[in-house]
């Protein structure tokens, strides 16, 4: 099946964490799973570390000469310590690991279970990030929980980059801030659990909706027990069945949107 550019239709599994897969054997069950389903994979890190074991595990997959994982590189609100603490330091020390990433992510701000790293500190890093991604006109995955309303007064002071808010659960009147904005929005495993997420995925407009799994932590965190990339298909599955289409048409929509960051080449 193809879709109108050509390209090979597959799965799109738009925020995973291939780094936290345990190495050998789960690891490697986790890339053959990639292949065998051709599920294109955006590869997201939370620090430098996670970023170099997202390159190793990417290096292992070629299909044909395609690309099906892209290592991302991003600071998680989380992992903000430790850092470089004034703005040109921190913008000397990022800047090559920035410029080797096609998209940036995972970055953001978390005001709800981050309780150590303090929210300026947070804010430093986050707009160290996103002006690099203005500078550039890149796409970030985008981290939002408990800090909503900043995250999105943050994000109009750098126009030029190319938001994605992952997994959001939280206030409508935000959200409709995201989406009056073009920002893609990435829907997951909660969309078969929670109701407030169907009602988001329910107005969202189709030109802006990506799937993702965040495996192989967040169906377990929801109380599930899949944490293969093949549960990309089940989340596919689960958006069509609330936009009310078929899951060859959901399929079509989020490669046509995943294209539209460049990631596909």
């Amino acid at each position: 099946m193809e879709a109108a550019s050509g390209t090979f239709i597959m799965f799109v599994d738009f925020h995973t964490h291939l780094h936290m897969y345990t190495e050998g054997t789960c690891l490697n069950d986790a890339l053959h799973s990639i292949i065998c389903n051709t599920i294109f994979t955006v590869a997201a890190s939370v620090d430098i570390l996670s970023w170099k074991k997202s390159l190793a595990a990417a290096g292992l997959v070629n299909v044909s000469g395609k690309k099906l994982i892209v290592p991302t590189f991003g600071i998680h609100p989380s992992y903000c310590a430790g850092l470089p603490d004034n703005e040109a330091g921190l913008t000397s020390y990022l800047e090559p690991f920035l410029a080797a990433s096609p998209l940036i992510g995972e970055i953001g701000l978390d005001f709800w279970w981050e309780k150590k790293i303090p929210h300026h500190v947070q804010e430093r890093v986050f707009r160290c990030i996103l002006d690099h991604c203005s500078r550039t006109g890149k796409y970030c995955v985008i981290h939002t929980k408990g800090a909503e309303q900043r995250v999105a007064d943050i994000l109009a002071d750098f126009p030029g980059a190319k938001p994605v808010i992952h997994w959001y659960d939280g206030p409508i009147n935000v959200y409709k801030i995201f989406l009056s904005r073009g920002y893609m929005q990435t829907f997951g495993c909660e969309v078969r659990y929670s109701g407030h997420v169907r009602r988001l995925l329910a107005m969202t407009p189709p030109e802006l909706l990506l799937s993702e799994t965040d495996n192989p932590a967040g169906e377990p965190w929801l109380g599930g027990t899949d944490s293969s990339p093949e549960l990309i298909k089940r989340v596919v599955g689960d958006m069509a069945g609330v936009k009310r289409i078929s899951c060859t048409e959901m399929e079509t929509i989020i490669l046509q949107n995943a294209g539209r960051t460049g990631i596909l080449r």
